[in-house]
């Protein structure tokens, strides 16, 4: 209903019911309901602004200790988070994006791509997977002797393991793995293995062997794991073979555990740049600690160059946590990938990890 309203001699028509339209203030001009009292007004919007930007500056920092090199506990372990950094980014991403923050969506965004690209390379695949299979190497932590040697035997079998390098050997290990048929698949062996201790590592081979280290010296190795140094004599060519165990980076130990990565580092700088070489192991590290990427430097990690993504070969048995951590690595320089993958076997908390390679033609 519509009605008059006489100001100053002029008529205003004016609709009954209209919420802007205030009776009793004469000469007041008519106004719209103000954004403080409207229910979803302006205030809990800078809320959610605030909590975006906290979220993405607490992901920004997580993803950011890649580049710092520390040996504090809390920085190792946060180090190894960089998968779930990508993860949430993406989450917050959408998050951003269905709550139309739109000036938010912006650093979002711009922190994504950034970490898209870090993870990126673990994603694109430059093996050759049409080459010939000249050497199948495997390394697998049995967790102080106590991993399944059948499941193990099995693993090795099926994909033609020609190297099997073991960490954490004992000689009950070795027993049952002879049980189980390793005795006659492997002719060769070296290596300590060590009863009740994660220090014993053992390099079983179908390939001919010779030590060039037995890598039994803690102030040399920077561990007080074995990490020997051997030729592996394969019908396309010799392979020179390192076995990485740095010690754990456990509360306490991460000192130690840096300075195995510095030995292997300076074992690594060392050698002449145009040797066939393969590391392999549970280097206790991953691509999130600048240690690790300094020693991977300028060699393939073989899930990586398959294009794997992200690998987890740690932790599997007795751990409520999901495996979200690659420790294992196969590093090789002047070999051609063909097939990469993992394995996981009961009664272990890492899975194994093996590599084939195509040797050049020399």
């Amino acid at each position: 209903m519509t009605v008059h309203e006489v100001d100053g001699g002029t008529e205003h028509p004016v609709v009954m019911g209209d919420p802007t339209h205030r009776t009793g203030d004469a000469g007041a001009a008519p106004r719209p309901l103000s954004a403080e009292r409207r229910p979803w007004g302006r205030r809990p919007r800078r809320w959610v602004d605030v909590a975006i930007g906290v979220v993405l500056l607490g992901l920004g920092a997580v993803g950011a200790l890649r580049w710092y090199d520390s040996t504090a506990y809390l920085v190792v372990v946060l180090q190894t988070a960089g998968p779930f950094v990508v993860v949430g980014l993406g989450l917050l991403a959408v998050a951003t994006l269905v709550l139309r923050r739109w000036w938010m969506l912006v650093p979002v965004v711009a922190v994504l791509a950034v970490a898209v690209a870090v993870a990126a390379p673990a994603f694109r695949a430059t093996s050759s997977p049409k080459a010939d299979r000249d050497l199948t190497v495997m390394s697998a932590n049995v967790w102080i002797g106590s991993a399944n040697a059948a499941q193990l035997m099995d693993a090795v079998r099926f994909h033609s393991v020609d190297v099997l390098v073991l960490t954490e050997a004992t000689p009950a290990i070795l027993r049952r793995l002879d049980a189980e048929g390793a005795a006659d698949y492997f002719n060769q062996r070296e290596g300590v293995a060590r009863s009740g201790t994660y220090t014993g590592t053992m390099v079983l081979s179908r390939f001919p062997l010779s030590v060039r280290s037995p890598g039994t010296d803690p102030t040399v190795e920077g561990t007080r794991s074995v990490q020997p140094e051997l030729d592996v004599t394969a019908p396309e060519g010799t392979v020179r073979l390192k076995v990485a165990h740095p010690t754990a980076p456990l509360q306490g130990d991460t000192v130690e555990w840096r300075a195995g990565l510095r030995a292997l580092q300076s074992w690594k700088q060392q050698l002449d740049g145009d040797e066939l070489l393969v590391m392999a192991g549970d280097f206790n590290a991953g691509f999130g600690h600048p240690g690790f990427r300094d020693l991977a430097d300028g060699l393939d990690d073989a899930q990586r160059t398959d294009g794997q993504g992200w690998v987890r070969t740690w932790p599997f048995a007795g751990n409520r946590l999901p495996a979200f951590v690659q420790l294992d690595h196969l590093l090789s320089r002047g070999l051609t990938v063909v097939d990469a993958g993992q394995v996981a076997y009961n009664r272990a908390d890492h899975a194994a990890v093996w590599a084939s390679y195509h040797l050049p033609t020399r």
